[in-house]
């Protein structure tokens, strides 16, 4: 029930947990001086011996103190080892997601969702379950040798029972680790199928993919529904089993000490035993409480370890000529727990422009991260220049080649002269000016403040389509190689968008630029159009080709332009 990785984790902090234990420990002893002070002070009271009874309940009110300042302790040192171990977590797995370049076992939003409320219920099995385990172990033990010293027979009664609550336990333990393994392998990629679909709602529509993925995300939800159901039952059956035995254990033990009673046991040492005898069961029961959620908490924390213990790749190659190639070679890519999002995909860039459309979820920017070098666990090769895999080649070299603009890409909170000298430091203000003037923004930015103009976080203050030209402006500050354009023109307007795949169109007569975008009216000057379905290249070739046929694109090119009369 012990989980040696991640008891591991906490090697530096250890001592707290040993603290907690101690302080418990020391809790219990208390406890014990506080029931057996009030057993004398009411056997005080029966002999009349009122001063006696008097000095109880000062000791019982001192002792009460000592059980309020000793649980605050326990209480402060548990959330030190918490707060400590869900800093390092969260730490180590940020520096491990930029190591590895989110070459991971998990997507980007099931990493999200671990390093939130996975971690979060790591903090329950370190706070919680670690100090109820070893103090479950240690304080049945602590009352056997006291209750030996009354009666033999039923402190052995006592202890006999207690086993039964930790073999429950174990019995559930099986089912339990199961059922939250599958429990969070469907939530996570519950999780990335939403946020994926949610990203890409507007082209499901488009594409009238939006019914076909409901039914899915219906059907996805309904298993979640279901092992959701299979947790709480099995909860509920392991806390009704830990009950019975714990509740049945202390009635046992208590017919015993009344047996002991009539046999000649002392009332005060029976009462004693009868008030202190659930302690022998209640470490344990809540331990028996704990554990649902440390299985939880184990669980995740398994899924944040084996992202940790993930080899980060070593990379050796340099790129130091121009990218004039760029050639994937039955390139195949499939996320955890789902069937491949690219299989067998064979393109050649040389260059010019290329543009990859189809319905979200498709692979488009699969493909794009993958060339981008963001993910790199594919299956096949792709080559620069015929030669280098890029999986291999230096991140700092092939960055410094290739561009990869999203239609969410981060803009920091800085003016915008910072942010030009953040892509190119050597740029002067004249070029930045001219830069501003490519994608029409100078009159803006000179309305707004000229170069000092601070933007702010989430780039509030200015409009999506600013926002997006800026971007441009700030990658087009260094000469690139390769541009990759990731729904570059998506929910912005229509001007910027104009004016964007006017840049995108110049950009490729001396570079090579991949456009991907589900508005088809911005893939006609392309050299060369791919369309991707049911995760492979289904259509291909140039846009005047494609339009002369009887293909599925100039079917959906047909039907977007329609839609935009209908605007």
């Amino acid at each position: 029930m012990l989980d040696k990785e991640l008891l591991a984790y906490i090697k530096d902090k250890k001592y707290y947990l040993y603290l907690t234990v101690i302080f418990n420990i020391l809790g219990l002893f208390v406890s014990l001086f506080i029931t057996a002070s009030l057993i004398y002070m009411i056997f005080s009271f029966i002999n009349n011996k009122i001063d006696n009874a008097i000095y109880c309940i000062l000791f019982s009110l001192l002792f009460i103190v000592l059980k309020v300042v000793l649980t605050t302790l326990t209480n402060n040192y548990t959330n030190k080892l918490a707060n400590y171990v869900v800093y390092k977590l969260r730490n180590d797995t940020y520096n491990k997601f930029l190591a590895l370049n989110t070459n991971m076992p998990f997507s980007v939003s099931e990493i999200a969702q671990l390093s939130t409320e996975g971690i979060e219920q790591l903090r329950l099995y370190y706070s919680n379950y670690l100090p109820s385990f070893f103090y479950a172990m240690i304080a049945p033990l602590i009352l056997f040798v006291i209750f030996v010293f009354f009666d033999f027979v039923v402190a052995l009664i006592y202890l006999l029972c207690i086993p039964l609550i930790p073999l429950s336990i174990i019995l559930v333990s099986k089912w339990a680790k199961k059922i939250f393994n599958k429990y969070w392998n469907i939530y996570l990629g519950l999780g990335d199928s939403f946020l994926d679909n949610v990203k890409g709602m507007k082209e499901l529509k488009i594409f009238l993919y939006d019914k076909k993925r409901e039914a899915e995300m219906k059907e996805k939800s309904e298993e979640f529904r279901k092992i959701t159901m299979k947790v709480l039952v099995m909860q509920l059956y392991s806390v009704s089993i830990m009950d019975l035995v714990a509740y049945g254990g202390a009635a046992i033990g208590i017919v015993f000490s009344l047996i002991a009673l009539e046999n000649g046991m002392s009332w005060y040492y029976a009462l004693f035993i009868i008030l202190v005898g659930a302690e022998f069961f209640l470490p344990l029961r809540r331990l028996g409480s704990a554990f649902h959620v440390a299985m939880n908490g184990a669980t995740a924390g398994k899924k944040v370890i084996k992202l940790l213990k993930q080899e980060e790749q070593k990379r050796t190659v340099s790129l130091e000529d121009k990218i004039v190639n760029v050639s994937l070679n039955n390139v195949s890519y499939n996320y955890l727990n789902k069937s491949n999002i690219l299989n067998n995909i064979n393109i050649d860039f040389n260059i010019g422009l290329y543009s990859i459309v189809g319905v979200s979820g498709s692979g488009k920017s699969t493909m794009a991260k993958i060339l981008a070098n963001v993910l790199t666990d594919y299956s096949g090769n792709i080559k620069i220049n015929n030669d280098l895999e890029i999986k291999d080649i230096l991140l700092k070299d092939y960055y410094k080649k290739v561009a990869y603009i999203a239609n969410n890409t981060y803009m920091m909170n800085k003016s915008i002269k910072e942010e030009f000298l953040f892509y190119n430091e050597n740029l002067n203000e004249r070029e930045m000016w001219k830069l501003l003037d490519l994608v029409k923004m100078s009159d803006v930015i000179k309305r707004s403040g000229g170069l000092d103009f601070v933007i702010k976080d989430s780039a509030s203050n200015i409009s999506g389509g600013e926002k997006q030209r800026l971007i441009i402006a700030y990658y087009l500050a260094k000469d690139y190689d390769f541009y990759i354009f990731d729904e570059a023109t998506s929910n912005i307007d229509s001007e910027s968008e104009l004016i964007i795949v006017d840049i995108i169109k110049k950009l490729a007569k001396d570079k090579i630029v991949l456009n991907i975008t589900h508005r088809l009216k911005n893939v006609l000057a392309s050299n060369y159009i791919y369309f991707i379905a049911d995760n492979k290249i289904k259509e291909e070739g140039n846009p005047n080709d494609l339009l002369k046929t009887n293909s599925k694109f100039k079917e959906l090119y047909d039907m977007q332009q329609q839609l935009e009369v209908i605007k």
